[in-house]
């Protein structure tokens, strides 16, 4: 097999100026999953002729895209040179909100993150633009990176962007968010390119690049915390549906109390139930004094009962919601994220039982992440970063479609 084969990477195209560019679009994507790379590395991987990616490589090294690294030793005869993307030629920056905490991150056009800081999420809703820049402008700073440097920048939030009026909707737990005129202030304040997206999307992407769902096609990653969510990848690609609410889980109902016989008529939300508060309120209601849902955990690891009693009803209320979830997505993995899924090693045994004596079909694997508080602003990055290379080219004026 040719090793260009194995690179997912725009056609290369042969013709004039136009060609040109996209040859050189072409060459300096797959030198980002190859760097290092010599100039007959690259002519390998992209069918295009050595003299056609020297003289590209030459180019974009004059126009700051691409730097030499060394040479490659160990061979007879003259050593080729090796290249590698400019790291510093463009930066993405990245932002994760929460309930408690908004969290920021700098990255280079290789993804390498070079700036991180968490501040409080403010009280007041007239103060959150404001800390978003303190954030961002600190790390800039930091860096000593300028706003014009910063070729992309991905906001992460609860809720889905509605397009149309430019503001978040089914933000529940953050419902300052979902104020009109809020995100135009966030354009206005940071970069008129904002890139908005669901923060349990963006934490499934960091999970597909960084965590358990590499190289699985099909896995769903659900975040329970705060709030509920799901995030899916479907023959690897992250699948939003049609208005952006794939996923949005929180408002399927909830799993019948055992023994009622309710009539169907009212039951409260998923999330409701499954999230931190519904856990601290079952842990309220059989005695326990705790303070958070963590606290629940810490004494059921302890081996407190009503503690124990209140991890296994959560591990039936997600069970009830996965079952709803998995004949339609099949996914082959399910990632357990979020601040009550990090302690998911209590819950996944339960989970599989329930759901192996409710489906009649496969039970997926399930796991605990390993991206932590971090996954958001991976996948915020990870998006960021795409799209920062795209505009690194376009501002040379050229086209990347080719």
């Amino acid at each position: 097999m040719h090793a260009h084969r194995k690179h997912s990477q725009p056609t290369v195209t042969r013709g004039p100026a136009f060609v040109r560019q996209g040859n050189e679009w072409a060459i300096y994507q797959h030198l980002l999953s190859m760097a290092p790379a010599s100039s007959p590395q690259l002519a390998e991987s992209t069918g295009l002729s050595k003299v056609t990616v020297t003289a590209a490589l030459s180019n974009l090294e004059r126009l700051g895209l691409v730097e030499q690294t060394g040479v490659r030793g160990g061979s007879a005869g003259r050593s080729p040179r090796l290249y590698a993307p400019h790291a510093r030629a463009g930066f993405v920056v990245a932002i994760d909100v929460g309930a408690e905490w908004i969290r920021g991150a700098v990255a280079d056009l290789t993804g390498t993150v070079v700036a991180r800081l968490d501040k409080r999420t403010p009280a007041k809703v007239e103060r959150f633009v404001a800390r978003i820049v303190e954030i961002v402008d600190a790390m800039l700073d930091e860096q000593q990176v300028s706003r014009d440097a910063v070729l992309a920048t991905v906001f992460g939030s609860p809720g889905v962007l509605d397009a149309d009026n430019d503001r978040l909707r089914l933000a529940p737990n953050l419902p300052d968010l979902e104020r009109p005129g809020l995100i135009p202030s966030l354009r206005d304040a940071l970069d008129a390119d904002l890139f908005v997206e669901n923060d349990i999307n963006l934490a499934t992407l960091g999970e597909q690049q960084h965590g358990l769902g590499r190289g699985v096609d099909n896995f769903v990653f659900m975040s329970v915390g705060t709030g509920v969510g799901l995030g899916i990848i479907a023959d690897g690609r992250l699948h939003r549906g049609a208005h952006g609410f794939a996923g949005e889980i929180a408002v399927l109902p909830a799993a019948p109390v055992v023994g009622s016989k309710s009539d169907g008529v009212y039951r409260p939300m998923f999330e409701a139930s499954s999230a931190a508060k519904g856990i601290v309120a079952q842990a309220q209601r059989r005695g326990l004094t705790v303070a958070n849902a963590e606290e629940v955990f810490v004494a059921a690891n302890a081996g407190d009962q009503r503690a124990l009693d209140c991890v296994a009803e959560e591990a039936r209320q997600l069970s009830w919601g996965l079952a709803s979830i998995i004949p339609i997505l099949d996914p082959k993995l399910v990632v357990l994220g979020g601040g009550v899924g990090r302690s998911g090693a209590l819950l996944l045994p339960a989970i599989r039982d329930h759901l192996a004596q409710w489906l009649p079909i496969p039970v997926p694997e399930f796991a605990v992440s390993a991206t932590g508080t971090d996954a958001v602003l991976l996948g915020a990055i990870v998006l960021g970063v795409e799209r920062a290379r795209v505009k690194a080219f376009e501002r040379l004026g050229y086209a990347t479609t080719a």
